[in-house]
């Protein structure tokens, strides 16, 4: 029978059910369940929020039908990783600017990451400058004079002038006196370096230093000379036991790609293999072998209180601050991370370079969390015309105990139950420096 037009319309532009969104998703074996938001956030990763919590996932590891039914598109993901390009680029040129890329003998050295034969020169008073380089003292006023040679000192510095300034140790250097000759240490603050004279590998790998092509071979006068493969270290970052028979907790980003990770402990260097990892949420759990450990307690609490206060030790800049370990505190600042990424917490607790890995502990030194990033200052100054103040992040605490669990056999370290004498001790008994190669 033929219908109407009437009913042949409405037929037409009967409205369809929108899809259903997924609320249920599996990635890298764990599952995610009862999700009730999925949104793309910072790096082209996916924030999920589910009744107990929530992660950050990458999004290239979720099924295009669990994007689609989210309306996540390629386009909003492809804008989020351009935006991460973006500030990559921008970081990169605000360093070359600020002379962060500086080269000594042929190679070129980039300051933003752990260099151990650079150091920091303060106080030096200057005695003469001569055109191979500046004759000081670093400790003046004092009845000894350390003297060095310092090459490469910028042209403001005359004369009896005090400097402070970051530089290479290049080896024993040699100069006349009425005396006769005399050999002292000498450093290079090295020559700033144009983006067009980096060389590709640290481009392309982004490694922490790399010869000039065609550059003659460097003097070696290296102070770390004595550690194996002083030459291929990537990375120095900080890690807590968590047992004392020698599991360790870092975060991903610090061990990834690792082929040899050592960990300093109490002047001890150990050896140390990746057991578990949790690259979704920048998290490493280690295995050190040779001895007996000082451990931390993950807090059992769901979630730390907007508010807390909080503290981490960990190693940061040893190539300015040295290896002693270092102590910041500050609060919990959101319970929610960047973006209002549900897997960490912003923390006011100053950290650098170096803090990655290391513990965000409470006043009972028990784990709320692991220190994994802070926002970069200058690429906020650029973008938002301000400088933040102590804007941190670190991975909550109940994701490092799902890692610890996933681990047959591991029983993680009890909490202290009452409040220690020392805290800060407690901590500083179960950290550790990592070298990785």
């Amino acid at each position: 029978m033929k219908l109407p037009a009437v009913v042949l319309i409405a037929a037409l532009v009967w409205p369809c059910r929108a899809a259903e969104k997924m609320t249920a998703v599996t990635v890298d074996g764990v599952s995610y369940l009862q999700i009730q938001d999925a949104h793309v956030v910072a790096g082209g990763r996916v924030a999920l929020t589910y009744p107990d919590g929530g992660a950050s996932v990458l999004a290239d590891k979720l099924p295009k039908a669990f994007l689609d039914s989210w309306g996540i598109t390629a386009a909003q993901l492809a804008g989020a990783k351009a935006n991460a390009e973006k500030r990559t680029e921008l970081e990169f040129n605000q360093a070359v600017r600020a002379g962060q890329f500086r080269e000594v003998e042929g190679v070129v050295y980039d300051l933003r990451k752990p260099q151990a034969d650079w150091r920091r020169l303060s106080g030096a008073k200057i005695l003469t400058i001569t055109p191979d380089g500046a004759l000081a003292n670093l400790a003046p006023g004092k009845p000894e004079p350390v003297v060095i040679v310092l090459r490469n000192l910028p042209p403001i510095y005359a004369d009896g002038d005090t400097v402070s300034i970051y530089a290479k140790a290049t080896g024993p250097l040699s100069f006349g006196t009425h005396a006769g000759e005399r050999t002292v240490r000498g450093y290079d603050a090295g020559r700033v370096c144009a983006r067009d004279e980096i060389p590709a590998a640290m481009l392309r790998d982004g490694l922490a230093f790399a010869a000039l092509p065609n550059a003659p071979k460097p003097r070696k006068h290296d102070a770390f000379a004595g550690l194996p493969n002083r030459g291929r270290l990537h990375v120095i970052g900080s890690g807590f036991f968590v047992t004392k028979d020698g599991y360790l907790l870092t975060n991903h980003h610090v061990v990834e790609g690792a082929q040899k990770i050592e960990v300093h402990y109490r002047g001890q260097v150990l050896p140390a293999k990746v057991a578990a990892e949790d690259s979704t949420n920048d998290l490493a759990l280690l295995k050190v072998e040779g001895g007996n450990f000082e451990a931390l307690a993950i807090s059992r609490k769901e979630t730390a209180e907007l508010g807390q206060e909080v503290f981490t030790i960990g190693f940061p800049n040893i190539q300015m601050q040295g290896v002693e370990p270092k102590y910041t505190d500050g609060k919990i600042s959101s319970l929610k991370g960047m973006q209002d990424d549900p897997s960490e917490y912003q923390i006011s607790v100053p950290v650098q370079p170096g803090n990655s890995g290391g513990p965000l502990c409470d006043s009972r030194a028990e784990v709320v969390g692991v220190i994994v990033a802070r926002l970069n200052d200058m690429t906020m100054l650029e973008t938002s015309g301000v400088v933040p103040q102590n804007v941190n992040y670190a991975v909550k605490s109940r994701l490092a105990a799902r890692l610890l669990q996933s681990v047959r056999g591991l029983t993680s370290t009890p909490g202290q139950g009452a409040k220690p004498d020392n805290a800060v001790k407690t901590v500083e008994n179960a950290i550790a420096m990592l070298w990785v190669y």
